[in-house]
């Protein structure tokens, strides 16, 4: 998910003067990246929907990053028509988490998908986010390494060089979250930022482990012919995952809407984790790069992420997961008090 060009993208952003400029620079510090300042509560009225000219009331989601098949049960869904069923037009935006946090909570988008720990972020900063509808079940970051290195589990790592994307981000966050729930200082292991070079930096022994997204790097390398041992941060951690997040204006005075978005997302999910191939050839349809000679790559990503969306009730995340978030949240100093975390998130519309 994050290749060269998320990277050029992130550069060009930094460089409009945009918030991700302080978390491009280097840091001698592990810092968070900051999330935006300027948003007050959505006080102003909210606005009507907007229809379409076939009667569908447009919604627009921020999905965050570049297309990709790790979006697959958002194209089946709009393929089989489940939003128009819904009475929904879904207009699909790309970018970066901050701009979802931004859109959403100024009222200025509908949803978006952001991570658990982001949207406790925002909340302590007065944002109000809600969480609707779980899409990834577990935090998706990993810790992986080649076979050789023999870092099995976390107390493996203790006294080895470990790369970071960067101080900031998911990524960073299921690094801490690791180490947390495995009762590891930070101390205990030297961290280095190797940016989105995760493979190289492995295969060419800069570092002994690397942090990524499971359905990412260690895909590749696996496709690459290295043998590799996988941590998975969800197996340490109660980190809330990515999901659906709307607003409190949302879900108070627009709750059908949200049941609606809601219950066609989900629909979607629940088809691409049973059709796998079906979804493939939609995701490809979306994304012709993804290919002729790459479909290889993007059938296991597609793989490796049904995996990571799985769970015995989809869209659900228990409550108790949200209160070991928060509290990971605050005790790692991410937030700096403590969040009525019961507003943070609904289970509402899930049928």
């Amino acid at each position: 998910m994050k290749s060269n060009l998320v990277r050029c993208m992130i550069i060009l952003v930094a460089l409009s003067g945009a918030l991700l400029l302080a978390a491009c620079a280097p840091a001698s510090t592990p810092t968070t990246a900051p999330l935006p300042t300027t948003i007050a509560p959505t006080t102003a009225p909210t606005a009507p929907p907007t229809l379409s000219a076939a009667g569908l009331t447009e919604v627009t989601v921020v999905m965050g990053y570049i297309p990709d098949v790790q979006f697959a049960p958002w194209y089946v869904a709009e393929k089989k028509g489940y939003f128009n069923a819904e009475g929904l037009k879904v207009k699909f935006t790309w970018g970066f988490e901050v701009d979802g946090i931004k859109l959403v909570g100024a009222n200025q988008a509908d949803f978006a998908l952001l991570g658990g720990d982001q949207v406790i972020q925002a909340r302590a900063q007065d944002i109000p986010l809600v969480y609707v509808a779980n899409f990834y079940n577990g935090f998706p970051s990993s810790v992986f390494s080649l076979k050789e290195k023999n870092i099995k589990t976390p107390k493996d790592l203790v006294g080895k060089k470990v790369g970071l994307p960067a101080f900031w981000g998911a990524n960073y966050t299921g690094w801490r979250a690791l180490l947390y729930g495995a009762g590891i200082k930070e101390s205990d292991v030297t961290v280095q930022d190797i940016g989105f070079a995760q493979v190289a930096a492995l295969t060419q022994g800069i570092v002994d482990a690397a942090v990524g997204y499971s359905n990412n790097e260690p895909v590749q390398l696996a496709l690459a012919g290295k043998e590799i041992n996988v941590i998975q941060v969800a197996d340490f951690s109660k980190l809330v995952g990515i999901g659906l997040v709307t607003n409190e204006k949302t879900v108070a005075e627009k709750p059908q809407l949200a049941q609606k978005m809601v219950r066609a997302f989900l629909r979607g999910l629940q088809d691409t984790i049973a059709n796998p191939q079906d979804a493939l050839a939609i995701s490809v349809q979306n994304l012709p790069e993804a290919g002729g000679q790459n479909l290889p790559k993007t059938e296991a990503v597609l793989k490796a992420s049904i995996k990571l969306w799985t769970s015995p009730r989809l869209g659900y995340v228990d409550p108790a997961d949200w209160a070991a978030s928060a509290k990971f949240m605050k005790d790692a100093g991410f937030i700096k008090s403590d969040i009525d975390v019961t507003k943070a998130y609904t289970n509402m519309f899930l049928q």
